[in-house]
């Protein structure tokens, strides 16, 4: 082998060294300049072989080292759309940018009413004075319009002497959405500023807007949520409101239902005072102020609020019976004729008698309004199966247009004739729905409408049924 200086040379030189010797041995001279002739071809495909090898070596490290990037990033985005909590989403993002940039302590501070709130429960003094001190200096509005991350190091802050940091610099990163300052964050890291490098930010730059998106979608989910409470607490107090109307409503005819009992308690007292059938006067003042107290707390649970979770063992024909003392008198005098086929045995059913109540009720009122005078109303009820009690309303009224129909369905599809629909009874489909039931609406031309409710024997049963409106 040749020494290391020795291969360096090339062919010609190697020559020149031998040249004298090999006078002494000319048969040797043509085997020894072949032979040189070969070692230089063989240094020069070395040479070659070793530069393409350099270049394959930075390609593919280059490759690898975007992978990791894509994948770095890819990973923090699956995270982010896992979690809906601030410290969770801002936990994933440190996990992932201590890789990036090493570091010893972190904090997001985030936008809250216009005042920069730290995400972290312990959170050390040092970060809450380099926020403040960066806000007065203006490089945080100076930093959300590069739009980049810096490295600041420690010696640069005025406040250097207050904080417990010793030594190393603290890595800036603002978080932006849609040219909206959500927030900032924070490292303290002991790498030199000097070894950073673009690449270094830049990653950073995208794992911090990453985790910035995750935090904007999470504010929506939270004001979606707040929003969707005070739709329920609407939609309760909407409830209550219907409700009472219906107890206005129904002001008339239980005036009525009380006078007519009263009158004959006061026409049993004054025969009672004057001696006559005491004890058979006694028994009918008793049956006529139990009919009046009976009348009175129908109209007292009417006034209460609804309650979807409320549990009672309720037995639906006592119920429905109980519904029609309210309103019979008014729909009788009407002409209208109240017909009932109830089955005779029934389960106890787990629900709210309030609720039960108050859709029955306004279905009933409404098939006297369809009705007019002179007409039919049935109610039925049976076991259809294990699961489900139906309860079948048929009136003789005028029939219910599709259109109609599809706006009890859907009453904020046309605003401009939202008017027109009857509000009791789309809220009285929503609270069936509440409580697990299904409803069918069926009317024929020239017959009236037949309503068709399904209420869950153990209440409420997942996800609601769809329910089936229909015209003929």
């Amino acid at each position: 082998m040749f020494s290391e200086p020795f291969a360096q040379l090339n062919a010609n030189e190697i020559f020149d060294i031998y040249k004298e010797p090999l006078k002494e041995a000319p048969q040797l001279d043509v085997v020894f300049e072949n032979y040189l002739v070969l070692v230089n071809q063989l240094k020069n495909d070395f040479n070659g072989l070793r530069d393409e090898l350099e270049h394959h070596k930075k390609i593919h490290g280059e490759i690898a080292d975007s992978l990791d990037e894509f994948f770095t990033i890819q990973r923090l985005s699956s995270i982010i759309t896992q979690s809906l909590e601030y410290r969770q989403i801002v936990a994933n993002l440190d996990e992932i940018a201590i890789k990036v940039i090493p570091h010893t302590d972190s904090e997001v501070f985030l936008f809250d009413n216009e005042i920069l709130t730290p995400v972290s429960e312990n959170l050390k003094s040092d970060f809450t004075l380099l926020i403040h001190n960066m806000q007065e200096e203006g490089i945080l509005d100076w930093l959300w319009e590069q739009a980049h991350p810096i490295v600041v190091p420690l010696s640069d802050f005025v406040i250097r002497d207050q904080l417990s940091f010793q030594s190393g610099n603290v890595v800036i990163a603002p978080m932006i959405q849609n040219q909206e300052a959500l927030g900032v964050y924070l490292l303290h890291t002991e790498k030199e500023q000097a070894q950073f490098s673009f690449r270094d930010l830049e990653l950073l730059n995208i794992l911090t807007q990453q985790a910035g998106i995750g935090i904007q979608y999470t504010r929506l989910y939270k004001s979606l949520e707040r929003t969707h409470e005070a739709l329920k607490k609407s939609q309760t107090s909407l409830m209550q409101t219907i409700k009472l109307a219906t107890v206005g409503e129904l002001a008339g005819g239980i005036a009525h239902e009380i006078n007519n009992p009263l009158q004959i308690i006061l026409g049993n007292i004054q025969m009672a005072l004057m001696g006559f059938k005491t004890e058979e006067s006694l028994k009918i003042v008793e049956t006529q102020a139990m009919r009046i107290a009976n009348i009175v707390r129908g109209l007292l649970s009417m006034a209460k609020q609804n309650n979807v979770s409320a549990t009672e063992y309720l037995e639906i024909n006592p119920l429905i019976l109980n519904t029609l003392n309210l309103v019979r008198s008014q729909i009788e005098k009407r002409g209208i004729e109240i017909k009932t086929e109830l089955a005779e045995k029934l389960p106890v059913v787990q629900g709210s008698s309030v609720y039960f109540q108050q859709i029955l009720l306004n279905f009933i009122l409404h098939s006297k309004k369809q009705i007019g005078k002179q007409g039919s109303i049935l109610i039925r009820s049976e076991m259809v199966d294990s699961e489900w009690i139906q309860l079948e309303l048929v009136d003789s009224g005028v029939p219910m247009p599709m259109e109609y129909i599809d706006k009890i369905l859907d009453p904020f599809e046309n605003m401009d004739n939202s008017m027109e629909m009857n509000l009791g009874l789309t809220v009285s489909v929503q609270m069936l729905h509440d409580i697990g039931g299904k409803i069918s609406i069926n009317s024929v031309k020239d017959t009236g409408n037949r309503i068709v409710m399904q209420i869950p024997k153990y209440g409420k049963r997942g996800e609601n049924d769809q329910s089936v409106l229909s015209t003929g």
